[in-house]
């Protein structure tokens, strides 16, 4: 008989939480609702948090209905794994599976008796019973055929077997799935999300400005074991270029774990070929055949995602990859440093495959790094704007500090073409100081004198003075007209007017501007299918023609994937639509995932897309009711450019005048109304004057309108029923009903909601006679929660005299409803910074206690 198997008791606990724990409910709610699979697996790369996720479930489970298996090396023994299987439920069902320990016993190995006896058992456990095997794949390789044959067999109705891996079990998961019969979480779903990483950060007594924490959103790619070493380093960032720099794989720390917990363990064939391949910024089996001159380089790409090796799939149909950003950095530091030779010889290959693609831009980035500076300059100059129009997929950063300045000296239209290069990389502050070195050489001819103007007026948009970008693209397509040598940069002007025309939200010139774009012929797909539609989808959604809207982004988002570029900036315009869209529907939760997607992709690329990302952001908050927060991502959206012009500032003057008016701040709001555009300022005005109780001025202003889009008359007409329901017109019930008539039309719930608090007040207060009707129920339910987190609309003489800062004031908002550490949570600080910020408030409310500091607060009309 074989000898007893002997284990540490901690193999059969879950992992200790760390003191940095972030509740993650949503994964939690994944678990649960797979209550009934007959498998559960958590798949992930290391350090992504699956032992972390399941330790926290367990914990909260009842300690008599959870088993634990933590797998180790050892456990490719067979018998001692399926040991250790039966023990970890023995120690807490001690009857359980005593026929299959004496089999296993025997000395006769694992069969299938074993397996038998096993499942049979668990049909006797407790109801809800759940057996956790962490790690399973340490043993996966010697026990995979009996866990199929064993999950094959699992009583799923009485227990639950979870598994977690590095890798997908060999358990016949594509037969579950089609069955209906698995539950899975996988990377992409233990990704921290924007709002987890937040609260991570908050936990190490991080609180980073909302741009900062998107870019290391975007950098981290939510991987729990890179934030987790980022955040002691974080404490001492006072800039984005700090924040970056703590992501740094020279920092030493994520390099070392990659290498110890990942790369080292894999095969030294498939090491060789992710290091190797960490030349390229994008995988195709041929681009990866070409730089490792290997005919298997597909089947090795198919085996890295398998094994969940941080590959991010561009494209529907597996065919196009990248390596997660970090990972990227260290395989690429770690080839330079054990073979620079060889780096220098596989950027060669590169280049030269690019090259003869037909890709330039990716072509010269390998020249460059190869230390082929001249060769590189060539190619951007003849095909820079038609490469990022035909694939606009990033094609890595450029290092212009590898290029001797002489080759730039004489030859201005190099330089252009670098400077071009780089902003259309998101590199606004180095391509703008070579636009500045080539204008200085002196009037140029007439093709340099347009190709100047291109990117004079891209560097112009992408910085915020889009007035000053449309009347340089005006000019320069009059100049085109004459240079027949213009080409590929002559049609770039048309997407360049397309997208100033799209910031200054201009959008009866966005269409026509689109209809010229689409009638060239040599317009390249992804502008064609993705770019133009999604601007399209953002200037419906901005008229309020939402069916509109949705057609056109749902298009362009089904096109972006297909093409591999849903996380390229030409993906933006389409997100921000359906966060639109998720928002006009009061699907707050998904207006923000999308807004934060936007958010990654645009940070450090494009600053005003950025700046457009962050006023979606704070308009999504003003319409949650939580005012403050919405006027500090007003702030920071406004830090992002750096002295825009007026009109892109009118839709930040816009969302903090109504954010001011739900504060009683008329004053202020009247103030901000002076830099919109007429139909928005007079729209804004009759708010003023409605909240004044100037119901006159209300009328005038109203009736004066002309020329306005569905969304404006909607408003318009909403602003006429708050204003019958102040004055207790007979007809108001027959006024509002119009006007949600339209909206009901239109698709519209959130701007009811927003519009005017009379409206939302009687909606409420008139909620019986609606009843069994959907939409007027929504549009109730959504006014109950605004009403609860929101003030009335208050009179000017209200408006406070106690100055708290910004962030007292968020504070503050939050206090009726919250705990001090849901308050930091919520607010992405520490509980420390709560507190002080309370004792702040306290001093200047003159209160003692919470309860006193809520009642003088409401006296104040602060709350």
């Amino acid at each position: 008989m074989k000898q007893d198997a002997q284990f540490a008791m901690a193999k059969f606990r879950p992992a200790a939480l760390p003191s940095t724990l972030v509740e993650r409910a949503r994964l939690v709610d994944r678990l649960a609702a797979g209550a009934e699979a007959r498998l559960t697996v958590v798949i992930g790369s290391a350090g992504a948090g699956k032992s972390v996720l399941l330790s926290s479930w367990a914990r909260s489970r009842s300690a008599s209905l959870t088993s634990w298996l933590y797998c180790d090396e050892a456990d490719t023994d067979p018998v001692r794994f399926w040991t250790g299987f039966v023990q970890s439920i023995q120690a807490v069902v001690p009857a359980f599976g005593a026929t299959a320990t004496d089999l296993l016993g025997a000395g006769r190995g694992v069969f299938a008796d074993i397996v038998a006896s096993i499942a049979n058992d668990a049909r006797w456990l407790p109801a809800g019973f759940a057996v956790i095997v962490d790690d399973f794949h340490e043993a996966e390789p010697a026990v995979a055929r009996d866990m199929a044959d064993l999950v094959a067999l699992w009583p799923h109705e009485t227990a639950r077997l979870v598994l977690s891996s590095r890798g997908d079990p060999q358990v016949r998961l594509t037969r579950l799935r089609l069955a209906g019969d698995l539950c899975e979480l996988r990377d992409r779903d233990l990704s921290f999300t924007f709002r987890e990483c937040g609260a991570l950060l908050a936990r190490f007594g991080v609180d980073l400005p909302l741009a900062d924490l998107a870019l290391l959103h975007q950098r981290s790619e939510g991987w729990a074991a890179a934030l987790q070493m980022t955040a002691p380093a974080l404490r001492r960032c006072v800039s984005a270029r700090e924040v970056a720099r703590a992501l740094d794989v020279r920092g030493q720390e994520i390099a070392e774990y990659f290498l110890a917990e990942v790369l080292d363990e894999q095969h030294p064939d498939l090491a060789r070929f992710m290091l190797e391949t960490s030349v390229l910024g994008e995988l195709t089996e041929e681009d990866c055949a070409a730089v490792t001159v290997r005919h298997d380089a597909g089947a090795m790409l198919r085996d890295i995602g398998k094994a969940h090796l941080f590959l991010v799939p561009l494209d529907d149909e597996g065919t196009r990859f990248r390596y997660h950003r970090l990972v990227r950095d260290v395989l690429h530091a770690e080839l330079r440093r054990r073979d620079r030779a060889k780096e220098r010889l596989l950027q060669l290959r590169a280049a030269q495959w690019f090259e003869a693609s037909g890709d330039a831009r990716r072509a010269a980035r390998h020249f460059l790094a190869a230390r082929d500076a001249e060769h590189a300059l060539t190619l951007l100059h003849d095909r820079v704007v038609s490469d990022f129009v035909r694939d606009p997929a990033l094609a890595g950063p450029l290092e212009p500090g590898l290029i001797d300045t002489s080759l730039l000296d004489k030859a201005p239209d190099r330089g252009v073409a670098l400077a071009l290069d780089l902003l259309l990389s998101g590199d606004v502050v180095r391509g703008g100081a070579y636009l500045d070195q080539a204008a200085s050489g002196g009037p140029g001819d007439m093709v340099l004198d347009l190709r100047l103007g291109l990117a004079r007026s891209i560097h112009q948009m992408l910085t915020g003075h889009a007035e000053e970008a449309r009347a340089r693209v005006t000019a320069l397509r009059e100049l085109s007209h004459g240079v027949p040598a213009a080409g590929d940069w002559s049609g770039a002007l048309s997407l360049t007017l397309l997208r100033i025309l799209a910031c200054l939200r201009d959008h009866e010139s966005v269409d026509r501007e689109a209809a010229v774009a689409m009638s060239q012929p040599g317009l390249a797909e992804p502008a064609r299918a993705v770019m133009v539609p999604g601007l399209l989808a953002l200037a419906r959604l901005g008229e309020g023609r939402l069916i509109e809207a949705a057609a056109a982004a749902d298009s362009a988002e089904l096109e972006a994937r297909r093409l591999g570029i849903a996380e390229h900036v030409f993906a933006v315009d389409h997100l921000r639509a359906q966060a639109g869209l998720a928002l006009e529907r009061r699907d707050l939760v998904r207006a923000q995932e999308l807004t934060q997607r936007v958010l990654s992709i645009s940070a450090g690329h494009s600053p005003v897309l950025e700046y457009e990302a962050g006023l979606d952001r704070a308009a999504i908050l003003l319409s949650e009711g939580l005012v403050h927060e919405a006027l500090a991502g007003v702030d920071t959206a406004r830090d992002v450019l750096s002295g825009p012009g007026p009109s892109m500032l009118a839709r930040a003057a816009e969302i903090e005048a109504h954010a001011r008016l739900v504060l009683g701040d008329a004053y202020a709001a009247t103030r901000l109304a002076g830099e919109l555009a007429p139909v928005a300022r007079d729209l804004l005005l009759a708010k003023v004057a409605l909240a004044s109780g100037d119901l006159g001025r209300v009328a005038g202003l109203l009736d004066g309108l002309s020329g306005l889009d569905p969304r404006q008359a909607l408003v318009r007409d909403l602003l006429r029923a708050a204003a019958a329901v102040e004055r207790g017109d007979p007809a108001t019930e027959s006024i509002l009903a119009g006007a949600l008539v339209a909206a009901r039309r239109g698709g519209f719930r959130n701007t009811v909601v927003i519009t005017a608090p009379q409206v939302t007040s009687f909606l409420v207060e008139r909620a019986m006679p609606f009843e069994g009707d959907p939409y007027q129920e929504d549009l109730v339910a959504a006014a109950l929660a605004v009403r609860s987190t929101a003030l009335h609309a208050m009179r000017p003489e209200e408006v406070t005299v106690v100055h708290l800062t910004k962030a007292e004031r968020r504070v503050l908002n939050l206090l009726p409803t919250h705990t001090y550490r849901q308050i930091a949570a919520a607010l992405f600080v520490s509980p420390h910074t709560v507190k002080s910020h309370l004792r702040s408030v306290y001093r200047k409310l003159g209160a003692e206690s919470r309860a006193q500091a809520l009642q003088r607060a409401v006296d104040l009309r602060l709350l």
